[in-house]
């Protein structure tokens, strides 16, 4: 075993040259081996890293929120669509809301146009909705009101072309929110609403319309 030994690290210096050769080819398969022993033992521990965030990734969505039934999500909305329903609206009482009930705002993704019946956002942008939430939550308290309506939150594709909406619509990234408040006229929703992104609370789009307000959360304002 010695010998062996002495041949592999090649440290004897009365080895014939042969015997050298030797020991030098058989030191770069054995390092040749460990190096790919190593990867492939590496490769396998990142492998199951990835799958273990995949996992948790799931975990949170799947798992994150309650399901619990909520006050005023009827169950035939759950039947409808499944529990993503009450974990959907477990989300939105949990950003603890003062004017704004679950109910609303899961409201539009039951309607339909046609044949053509809205869904629930994705799971990835079911947080993306807050920030808008939490403006319409403050424009009704600044402006001493009720929220009315929630006539459109999230659109999905399909709802977006069938209600001829902009193919580029922030409602599809479930950023944007159609909304009507009790006593308020559409004007000056949208007056407070812009007085509210001039004292920079939010930085977004202002629609007004005929008898509701556009507000998103896009990130840099517009108005029209």
């Amino acid at each position: 075993m010695g010998n062996l030994n002495k041949l592999i690290i090649g440290q004897e210096d009365d080895l014939s040259d042969a015997s050298q050769d030797r020991s030098h080819e058989e030191g770069v398969i054995l390092d040749a081996y460990g190096r790919r022993r190593f990867m492939g033992v590496a490769g396998v521990a990142a492998l199951g890293l990835l799958c273990s965030l995949d996992e948790s990734e799931a975990g949170l969505f799947n798992f994150g929120y309650s399901t619990s039934s909520v006050q005023g999500i009827p169950q035939s909305w759950v039947q409808a669509k499944g529990l993503d329903v009450n974990r959907y609206a477990n989300y939105i009482k949990g950003l603890r809301l003062r004017n704004i009930t679950p109910r609303m705002v899961l409201a539009p993704h039951f309607k339909t146009r046609g044949r053509v019946a809205n869904t629930l956002p994705p799971k990835s942008s079911w947080k993306k909705i807050g920030p808008t939430l939490k403006v319409i939550d403050r424009l009704s308290h600044e402006m001493g009101v009720p929220v009315k309506s929630v006539l459109s939150a999230y659109r999905s594709p399909r709802y977006n072309r069938a209600v001829r909406g902009k193919s580029r619509s922030y409602h599809m990234q479930n950023v944007a929110v159609d909304i009507q408040f009790h006593g308020a006229s559409a004007w000056r929703v949208a007056s407070v609403a812009r007085y509210l992104r001039k004292k920079r609370k939010f930085e977004g789009g202002v629609g007004r319309y005929s008898s509701f307000v556009h507000i998103d959360t896009r990130g840099f304002n517009v108005d029209w």
